[in-house]
């Protein structure tokens, strides 16, 4: 594809981003807070039946999923965020296919489940998570719309009204006894709402004038340019899922909802950087058009923060999960302890993982990291089936791990040529050594109270970064300040990439 003249990148691409991940993240850590809340009261409202029963839905769905999406919605994001005046020719027919893939895949996943004989109440909860399909097909475009042109606060509303009235409404479903299947119904009375917030935020940001136009023609080049994004997809889909199915099979119901329990609080750890996550991609698809030296760097330095975040969350969850799982979830819950600290080792490696596949989307390889995704998820997949028959949830906690640091270790190859591997390592070492220090205190106070013990675990590893120089409290303080103060209408109009109708 030939380049496109693009927006001038602003000067402060750190600065840039943390403004999108705070408007990414804005009014939504209270949600964040209520929802966490709210898995802790799921989990034990059904029970580990119960949730197990659910995940297995989730799991068996999400595993075929992918193909109703195709990986079509990331390249979309990418291209507009690029050449905004090609959204004319991308949305519309990006959720036209995805209603056509939607149908198929509602006929396909829930015969496919009845074949392998599923019992019914499965069958039944399968067939309708599969009908969000047809929402998600509506309400994907819309949200890669606003992404795509950087406008987090409007995603940002989008998500928090979805998460509001699920929450309400799978509280009031669950009050009345109806069971894991609350869960279920409450996605597909949310999914609505959400359109037609969509909607309305997209028509008063002045995309509503887009044609509706629809062209057959298109969809051929549009599936075949999505075809690395939707096997990456693919990819991921297979490591986050197939663990829980594969669990299924070999044991019983009750182990499926301990380890799902255990992956719920690993997810939740990874999404405190969530927005962050989120914003970077567009930004970095923009940028590196004109200047791709300055996205590597900035790169460089991302990851060595995120490592600096990630390191004592997981090690730290690590050694207090038994005092956790209990602490959150109930003595049922006690079984999954084990699962949760081998988990918790992977919080670092999944957040690189979330970091390395959007770095490669936005500079235009993803077709190599589709590669190492797609060998990591087919030796997920070898070594769970080997192991999981005999070692049940700690093998596949251990599968998890592993597979994921091989992956990052391919990411880390793939870059090595813009990433100053070298400085990482001696950063990551000293990381490592700090998080042992935090790690000794925890363990010398482990009969103290558990808020205690993890303030002071906060405290003692904050205190040995900044004293080792790992955590330079005027560098961060300069983005924040960058990133939060008031931009010129130049400079507002740059980073929402000059709409050309504004």
């Amino acid at each position: 594809m030939a380049k496109q003249a693009v927006t001038p990148a602003p000067a402060d691409l750190g600065g840039m981003i943390f403004r999108n991940a705070l408007a990414a993240t804005a009014g939504t850590w209270g949600v964040k807070l209520l929802n966490f809340a709210f898995i802790i009261y799921v989990v034990r409202a059904l029970g580990e039946v119960g949730l197990g029963r659910y995940a297995t839905i989730v799991a068996f769905v999400g595993l075929f999923s992918v193909f109703v999406e195709l990986g079509m919605a990331q390249f979309v994001e990418r291209t507009i965020a690029q050449d905004r005046e090609r959204a004319v020719g991308l949305i519309w027919n990006l959720a036209a296919l995805r209603l056509l893939l939607a149908g198929v895949g509602v006929v396909v996943i829930t015969g496919l489940a009845a074949a392998l004989g599923y019992p019914g109440y499965l069958v039944a909860g399968i067939l309708l998570y599969t009908l969000t399909f047809f929402l998600a097909a509506l309400l994907v475009p819309l949200q890669t719309l606003t992404t795509a042109h950087e406008q987090f606060h409007l995603n940002s509303l989008i998500v928090l009204s979805g998460q509001l009235v699920t929450i309400a409404c799978a509280f009031i479903l669950l009050q009345l006894g109806i069971g894991f299947l609350a869960l279920v119904f409450a996605g597909l009375i949310a999914m609505p709402i959400q359109i037609g917030l969509a909607l309305w935020l997209v028509r008063r940001a002045g995309y509503g004038r887009i044609a509706r136009r629809i062209e057959p023609r298109s969809w051929k080049p549009l599936l075949l340019a999505s075809v690395p994004f939707g096997l990456t997809s693919l990819a991921l889909t297979f490591n986050f899922n197939v663990d829980t199915v594969i669990l299924g099979w070999f044991r019983d119901e009750a182990t499926v909802g301990w380890y799902n329990a255990s992956y719920r609080l690993v997810f939740n750890a990874v999404g405190v950087v969530g927005g962050f996550l989120l914003a970077m991609t567009p930004s970095l698809a923009r940028v590196h058009y004109s200047d791709p030296e300055r996205v590597m760097r900035w790169v460089a330095t991302s990851v060595r923060w995120l490592l600096l975040f990630a390191f004592p969350v997981g090690v730290g969850l690590a050694l207090l999960a038994p005092r956790v799982v209990v602490l959150l979830y109930g003595s049922d819950f006690a079984p999954a302890a084990t699962a949760f600290a081998i988990l918790a080792l992977d919080v670092p490696l999944l957040l690189l993982l979330s970091f390395f596949g959007n770095v490669t989307a936005a500079v235009e390889q993803e077709r190599p990291a589709a590669r190492i995704f797609l060998g990591c998820a087919g030796a997920n997949l070898l070594l769970n089936l080997a192991f999981i028959p005999l070692f049940g949830i700690t093998a596949a906690a251990m599968v998890t791990v592993v597979t994921d640091l091989f992956c990052v270790a391919a990411f880390i190859v793939l870059l090595r040529s813009t990433l100053p591997v070298g400085a990482l390592a001696s950063d990551a070492l000293r990381m490592a050594i700090v998080t042992a220090g935090m790690a000794l205190v925890l363990l010398l106070g482990a009969g103290l109270p558990l808020a205690f013990v993890i303030l002071l675990g906060a405290v003692t590893y904050c205190g040995f970064a900044v004293w080792w120089r790992l955590l330079d409290l005027r560098v961060l303080a300069g983005v924040v300040r960058r990133g939060t103060r008031r931009q010129t209408p130049e400079a507002r109009t740059l980073s929402q990439g000059a709409e050309a109708e504004g």
